[in-house]
């Protein structure tokens, strides 16, 4: 039987401290990793996460040192909707259930440095021929972390963040610019692109289909998509936990909520149909799973989990209560009751969850019937 007893605020501190000491980690590796991001392909099969094997010996954080993983981005964002405590979008704010106030670009900068982790220092699977790009697409851009890096070893090409919200920082290389758009509606660049990226966008992507045909319409021949997605509800391998342990219904609960609003986040278990449907070719597909905690073994692994931990136990309530309250019904009280108890598992040592993450990477044929036209 799963043990759901609340864990003592020592192990809680010793979680959260090892994910604060995450910064001056991620810096060495940036110094380790810098000739492989920028001059060579990363393997799929090196993507940190693909498997994970349970520490029995030890379920103790890393302890590195005080940094902090929290980056505040100096950004000017344009006034929101304000509903319980939390600001969410103005534009568009029918279509995207999550904040994007001060917290939610912590959060977001945060899950940039794990994705970072997970692809040991590099931003993509696609191989990319790095002299001959001249204009990349990010969508849903978030806090710009990714286009930024991208423009930074990129010069040569021009890298156009989009968004709901206005949240990216002014000081950017000069190759990269942003813009506030909806992804879900017609899209109306002024140029094709020659790489089309995305990250985590699932929550906010109704037609997967139609998504997939822009991209194909907006990719100059030969460009290519790649898809950095992750699916809900989450998963646990080893039966530590079971659809009734707190964390995993919060999952299946988000789940039910997004598909009364016409959100599928299990979207990606067809990607690979879409991408050839639609007619990319060279498509691939890898995969990674996050933990939630530091229970797996290795440094990268436990270093990972706390930051997953730390991510989502901070956000718990923001990413939660409009799902949960407006869209399921809960009460204010079921609510706070309930999202106690999650916060207890994720700080659980003896529960082994994790957030399935699936990659997707196709080429637009060199000649097709979009450009003959």
């Amino acid at each position: 039987m799963t043990d759901h007893a609340t864990p003592d605020a020592q192990a809680i501190s010793q979680t959260i401290a090892a994910a604060q000491s995450a910064a001056v980690e991620d810096r060495l590796d940036a110094e380790r990793n810098q000739l492989t991001a920028e001059h060579s392909l990363i393997d799929p099969s090196h993507l940190v996460g693909t498997e994970l094997e349970v520490d029995y010996e030890t379920d103790s954080a890393l302890d590195d040192d005080d940094s902090s993983v929290s980056t505040s981005i100096a950004a000017s964002v344009v006034a929101g909707n304000w509903e319980m405590g939390r600001r969410y979008h103005g534009f568009e704010s029918a279509n995207y259930f999550l904040p994007n106030d001060e917290e939610e670009i912590n959060r977001l900068e945060l899950q940039h440095r794990i994705w970072y982790i997970v692809f040991n220092g590099g931003l993509y699977l696609s191989p990319l021929e790095k002299d001959k790009l001249k204009n990349v697409l990010d969508i849903g851009c978030g806090t710009g972390a990714w286009a930024i890096d991208f423009a930074d070893t990129h010069p040569n090409c021009e890298v156009l963040g989009t968004d709901l919200s206005p949240i990216q920082p002014s000081k950017v290389p000069p190759n990269c610019s942003f813009m506030v758009d909806d992804a879900g509606k017609d899209w109306a660049f002024d140029r094709k692109f020659d790489y089309i990226h995305t990250r985590s966008i699932t929550s906010g992507i109704r037609d997967w289909d139609r998504f997939i045909e822009q991209a194909f319409e907006n990719l100059t021949p030969g460009g290519w998509l790649e898809l950095q997605e992750l699916h809900f509800p989450i998963e646990c391998d080893d039966g530590t936990a079971t659809k009734d342990t707190p964390l995993m219904k919060w999952s299946y609960e988000i789940y039910d909520a997004a598909k009364k609003v016409g959100i599928d986040t299990l979207a990606s278990f067809k990607h690979i149909e879409r991408l050839r449907k639609t007619g990319f070719v060279k498509t691939e597909e890898s995969y990674s799973k996050w933990p939630i905690g530091p229970w797996p073994k290795g440094r990268k692994e436990k270093k990972m989990g706390t930051m997953i931990a730390k991510d989502l136990a901070d956000n718990l309530r923001g990413v939660s209560q409009k799902m949960l309250m407006q869209i399921l019904g809960k009460s204010q009280e079921e609510f706070d009751t309930f999202i106690t108890q999650v916060r207890n598992d994720i700080f659980n040592p003896k529960i082994h969850i994790y957030i399935p993450i699936d990659i997707f990477w196709a080429q637009k044929p060199l000649e097709s019937a979009t450009d003959i036209e």
